[in-house]
């Protein structure tokens, strides 16, 4: 009879000869589950006082998997709830257990970037401050999230584009684009503030935007937010400012109410 250790071994076997692709997203799902239900019977990983190594190893590469599967599947809690998982793992604890993962900090760059992503910046220096320096001046994982940072501080946001072309593992690409995305939606809210309109070939610059036909879905998208329509027109685009409906204030009314004021205060008096 199979043991539960040779089975998540097995399951795992079979989840590395997949090639990874859309077509395959479903059946990968479908496996992952399964091994993370399989985890249940393993009796010596964490939180337990007596961690098995062989065990430990298994639970780590299937929680590995499962992360890098949530960013495929574009499942945020999911990711969140896997890497919270793969941390105690990947704690100074268990690595003198178990010997590093070679998709530690990979799977630690792309936590970092999705901090940046959602705007989690003190989550993100904290975990920033956990990374031993050498590995932060060299790991090219690691690297991404923190020049990506840096040319934000900076405003170096052509740099961040540039970074969108080179990144180390295809998962990072989503975090990336999602964090470019949070930049061009600040810069729009302050375009919309500090100017009645802008050339358009300006605008691409601005939001860095390359492509006229990405630069025109990105203006529909944004027209209407925070109460201002934006047009194209004559070469340039157009913030259009929408007023409030003005109600009429009831003269007569007014007049009335004032005069029987008036009388009651001369009454009083």
């Amino acid at each position: 009879m199979t043991s539960i250790v040779e089975r998540v071994s097995n399951g795992l076997h079979k989840l590395k000869s997949i090639t990874e692709s859309p077509a395959t997203l479903q059946e990968r799902d479908k496996i992952l589950k399964q091994l993370k239900s399989d985890l249940c019977f393993f009796d010596s990983i964490p939180p337990c006082f007596d961690a098995d190594a062989k065990q430990c190893i298994l639970a780590r590469e299937v929680y590995e998997y499962a992360t890098l599967l949530s960013v495929e599947k574009r499942e945020i809690e999911e990711f969140e709830q896997h890497m919270s998982v793969l941390k105690t793992y990947y704690d100074e604890d268990f690595r003198s257990l178990i010997p590093d993962s070679q998709k530690m900090y990979t799977l630690i760059g792309l936590q970092l970037l999705y901090l940046l992503a959602y705007n989690k910046i003190s989550e993100y220096h904290t975990e920033i401050e956990l990374i031993p320096s050498d590995v932060l001046a060299s790991n090219v994982f690691i690297s991404v999230p923190v020049s990506l940072e840096q040319h934000f501080v900076e405003g170096s946001y052509n740099k961040i584009l540039n970074q969108r072309q080179a990144v180390p593992h295809e998962a990072y690409q989503f975090f990336v684009d999602k964090f470019v995305d949070a930049i061009r939606f600040e810069i729009a809210r302050s375009a919309e503030r500090a100017y009645e309109s802008l050339k358009l070939a300006d605008t691409g610059k601005l939001f860095m935007i390359q492509n006229e036909g990405e630069l025109r879905q990105f203006i529909a998208s944004n027209s209407g937010k925070e109460g201002v329509e934006w047009k194209v027109e004559g070469g340039r685009l157009w913030f259009v400012r929408q007023r409030a409906d003005q109600k009429e204030i009831p003269a007569q009314k007014m007049i009335s109410v004032c005069l029987d004021y008036a009388t009651e205060l001369n009454r009083i008096v």
